[in-house]
Parts: C-alpha cells; structure tokens; sequence
C-alpha cells in the first residue's frame, strides 16, 4: 500500500527534473519552472532537480531553495558554442576577419562533433550525478509522478532510472523533438538511428508524453507509439520595461530618422534554419529606401548575421549586439516597429511552436516570420492578426515598403491588440498539465490497490 492510498489527504508529490531552470535566463528553463511553481500554489509537494546552480544566472527562482536539489554536471565538459567576438555595442554589423571566420568555422565543427558523438547529448555528463544527487538529497521523501522537461534529453535518462528505482511513474515533456525532430542537420543517419534505439527503449517505461504542439504530439505518437497531450507554451507575465530612450532612438539606442523603420531580432540565429539572409537581401531590394529601414540583431549568431550582411552588402543598415540581458531582449523588443521572427522554412518545421513568439506576443510589435506559411506558428499570427509570414526577398520587400509608408505617415506601427492574446498566457495553458499529472499519479495508485 502506498502513502497516498494510506493517507489520502496527502498532497501529491511531485519532483520534476529540468537541466534548465531558473536562475538560469533560457527559455527552456520557463516552461518546466512555472509548471513547478503553479503546482507548489495548487498544494502540491514539489521538488526539482535541476543541473544549474544557484549562482548561474539572474531569474529569481519560482520555489523555495530548499525545495531544489542542484548537482553539477561531471567530468565538466568545454562549451563548444561560444560566439565570436561581437563589435561594440550599439554598432554596425561588421563582416568578421580571415581569423575570426575561421574560428567560427572550427566552433561549428566542434559543435557538429559534439552532437554527433555524445549520447543523447552533450550534456550526458549531468544523468549520473542528478540520480546520485536525488538519492543523496531528498532523504525519505519520494515522488508520486516524476515529470522530465527536454531538451537536453538526458534528463530523460536519469529520470526513467529514477522512476525506476523509486517504482513511480514519469511524464516526458517535449518542447522539441528528440531522434525526429527538425534537428537532423547536425547528426548523421547512424547518429539518428542510434538516438531513435535509445529514445525508443527510454519510452518504454513513460506513463504519458506531453508537447507543445499536434503535429509534434501525433509524431511521437506514430514512431514511438506513446500516449501524447498537447499543452502549449504561455506568454510569462512580467513588469513593463524600463522607459524607452530619447525620441529618435532605435532599440538598440541608435540615433535614427525618426521616420527609420526599426525591425529586431532577439535569441539564437541558426544557420541554414534560422537565416538572416532573405530579409537582408530584401533590404538590399529598397535600394535608397534601405537607409530608412534598421534591424537589431540580440543574441548568439556564430557570425551568420555577418556573412548575411555581407553578401547582401546592407552593413550600414543592421547592428548586430550579440548576446544582451533579459531585460534588454525585453526592451529591444518593445521598442522596435516590428519584430523579426526566424524559423526554418520546410514542413518538417509544421509542429514547431517556439517560445519565442509568445515573448514576441507580449510585446505586442507586429511579426514578421520567416519560415514554413503552413506551419503552426504562422497560423497563431495568422489567426490573431499578430504578424505576416513571407521568405522570398520581393515579398519581404514589398511588406518593407508597406510599413515604411505607415512609419512615415503615422510615426509609429499599430500595436497587435490586446485581446489577441487571450488565452495564450502561460497560466491558461499549465491548468490542463497538472491535470494530466494528477491522472498519471492516481492512475498508479490504482494500480498498486
């Protein structure tokens, strides 16, 4: 008999596991942070086990400390992914020299090696220590359902092994894709085949899956033959930004024309699918209007915004920040005329929501998407008439041309309305999540009658 059957007034106990969580600043560690934080105000017992320390970043964490079991990833791996010297802030974007190139050149090497040969991924490091270190730190208490948030998908691994030994159930939360995902780019067919093995075997013992979109869940649901849910991710609430600079100044606080149009990217920038190059070259098409339109780039880009930039020869026309605070993506962002999304532009990208557009969102600065029209994320713009997807360089120059006359006419795009962004905060999606992990954990307690 289990301590819930015992005692049914028990709150549930949950322990999620997230290499990613707050303080961390990343997306990834949003999703499974406030799912652990509203389950903590519904009554639940939470714990989490996370790899990243209590000093590593700036976001205040959404439960109490005592409650976070943190153990460092071991042997300590190099980063492979950092980005090559950026120019001073606030400054064109300046094409890198025969040496940087070239560094860049091996830094993508090493990061293609490092996916190709470290199973699940590079963080493999972290599956060991995160099972020891729950054993060491949580005493007697034990879980009632163990929910994994991945990527990395090594949290996977050490969460099925403690399921396991604990003889709970788990719940696997994609927010991408693993062995079929639209990441096939930088792992060979071999590579897929093994990481498809061992997700399969991983799955075996999953209570239920859950991801952010249809397309992602009904993938998961012919390959692996898993129980899926959709829970979408949320726009976070949170203050307004500082005030914005002086009149005139762009996002990046570059004195413009006050009739310049200012577009802004902000996070990773990918290449060959998350790629600058149609909308520069777009630019490049406004001839002399392409003096009155400037692009921020905030965010690692690995030099692919520069060598964008010069082969569509627009330098004088981007600044390129790399990588910025939270609270200065958040700023940038509301400060722009509209806001430039990045995705990859193919149907293997139809299920991919990223988190990026509910910040986006929140901003409430008209989109521009450059990726898959058919796709799940041009049709939420679409259908809250939050933004406009095009990838050929005519038609992006066309919707240029459109708002520079609203810029010159009015000073200012209109803002996406507020009630497009009903429904679509975090707190509205999480509610059916820990519905599902209730089911999952009185589905187990049944069972043991």
């Amino acid at each position: 008999m289990t301590d819930s059957q015992r005692n049914p007034e028990r709150p549930l106990r949950l322990l999620v596991v997230s290499y990613h969580f707050p303080p961390a600043e990343t997306v990834g560690a949003r999703r499974p942070a406030a799912l652990a934080a509203l389950a903590l105000r519904e009554g639940w017992d939470v714990r989490v086990l996370t790899a990243i320390g209590a000093e590593q970043g700036g976001e205040p964490t959404p439960v109490p400390e005592e409650r976070v079991i943190r153990t460092a990833p071991a042997p300590k791996l190099p980063k492979l992914n950092r980005p090559a010297a950026e120019p001073p802030a606030g400054g064109p974007a300046r094409a890198p020299s025969g040496p940087a190139r070239a560094r860049d050149r091996i830094t993508r090497g090493l990061v293609k090696a490092g996916m190709e040969l470290l199973l699940p991924d590079p963080q493999f490091n972290w599956i060991r220590p995160a099972v020891r270190g729950f054993h060491h730190a949580a005493g007697d208490w034990r879980p009632d359902v163990i929910l994994v948030s991945g990527p990395p998908f090594s949290g996977f691994v050490a969460a099925a092994s403690l399921a396991r030994r604990l003889r709970v159930p788990w719940v696997g939360d994609y927010r991408d894709l693993w062995s079929v995902g639209n990441d096939h780019w930088v792992r060979s067919a071999t590579r897929l085949a093994v990481d498809r093995r061992l997700e399969r075997r991983v799955l075996r013992s999953v209570a239920t899956c859950v991801t952010v979109s249809e397309p992602l869940a009904e993938t998961l649901r012919q390959t692996f033959g898993v129980d899926t849910h959709v829970v979408m991710n949320g726009i976070d609430r949170r203050p307004a930004p500082a005030p914005a600079g002086p009149t005139g100044s762009g996002p990046a606080g570059n004195d413009l024309s006050a009739t310049t149009l200012t577009l802004a990217h902000t996070g990773y920038v990918y290449p060959g699918r998350r790629d600058p190059g149609p909308l520069l070259d777009a630019i490049a098409l406004l001839g002399p209007d392409a003096a009155r339109v400037h692009v921020v780039f905030a965010g690692d880009d690995n030099g692919v915004v520069r060598s964008a930039v010069e082969r569509a020869g627009v330098a004088d026309s981007v600044t390129v920040l790399g990588q910025v605070s939270p609270e200065k993506s958040w700023r940038i962002q509301a400060d722009a005329d509209a806001l430039v999304l990045l995705m990859w532009n193919d149907p293997r990208d139809v299920g991919t929501m990223t988190g990026k557009i509910f910040d986006y969102l929140h901003a409430r600065r008209p989109v521009l998407l450059l990726g898959y029209e058919g796709g799940v994320a041009a049709k939420l713009l679409r259908d809250r008439g939050a933004g406009v997807t095009h990838n050929d360089p005519p038609a992006i120059a066309a919707q240029l041309r459109e708002w520079l006359a609203v810029k010159e006419r009015s000073g200012r795009l209109p803002a996406v309305p507020a009630n497009a962004l009903e429904g679509l905060f975090r707190e509205d999606q999480l509610g059916r999540y820990l519905e599902i992990l209730r089911e999952v954990a009185g589905r187990q307690a049944g069972a043991g009658r």
